[in-house]
C-alpha cells in the first residue's frame, strides 16, 4: 500500500546493501537480521513529529514520536534509542537539556537537534562551553538531508 508522500520522499531502498557487501552471518552461516536503527523524534508540534516518524519508518528505521523532553527521557530508559532527533525549543526541558540527559542514560545514543528559531544559537553556545556538542539542522528539514545525517550519525551506509 503506498501513501501520497512516498513518491515525494523516496530516498532509495534502505534494505539494500551498497557496494556489493554481504549480509552478516552467524556462526552457522545463517544470515543475521540487521537491527533497525531506533530513533526518537521529539517535537511539540505533533504534525511535524508524526511526519518525520513516517518518513523514517518508510526509510527502514524504527521511529517513535514524543512531544516533550521528559517523555523522550522516559522512553530512552526502556527503548534504547540509537538516535534522538529533537527540536531545540520545547516547553519544560529544551532539546539540549533533553539530549544531555539522554546521553547520561544511553552514552552511545547520537543526538541531532533542529530548530527554526534564532534563540537556539545562545543555547547551543552555552552547551558547547559545558563540553556538549550537537549536530544542528535548520527547520524546515529537508527529508533527504535528514536521512543522510541520521545514517552518517549512525555509522551505517546510506
Amino acid at each position: 500500500m503506498s501513501t501520497c508522500w512516498e513518491s515525494v520522499f523516496s530516498f532509495g531502498d534502505p534494505k539494500s546493501i551498497p557496494n556489493n557487501k554481504t549480509l552478516p552471518e552467524d556462526e552457522r552461516g545463517q544470515v543475521r537480521e540487521i537491527k533497525k536503527l531506533r530513533v526518537i523524534v521529539v517535537d511539540d508540534e505533533e504534525l511535524i513529529a508524526e511526519t518525520v516518524v513516517e518518513i523514517l519508518k518508510h526509510e527502514g528505521f524504527e521511529a517513535a514520536a514524543v512531544s516533550n523532553g521528559f517523555s523522550a527521557i522516559e522512553m530512552a530508559k526502556t527503548w534504547a534509542p540509537d538516535i534522538v532527533l529533537s527540536d531545540v525549543i520545547l516547553s519544560g526541558l529544551n532539546g539540549i537539556e533533553t539530549g544531555i540527559k539522554i546521553r547520561e542514560i544511553a552514552p552511545n545514543c547520537k543526538v541531532i537537534l533542529f530548530s527554526g528559531q534564532a534563540a537556539t544559537v545562545d543555547l547551543l553556545e552555552k552547551a558547547r562551553t559545558q563540553g556538549h556538542r550537537f549536530e544542528i539542522l535548520a527547520k524546515p528539514i529537508r527529508p533527504e538531508q535528514l536521512i543522510s545525517i541520521i545514517r552518517d550519525a549512525s555509522g551505517r551506509p546510506s
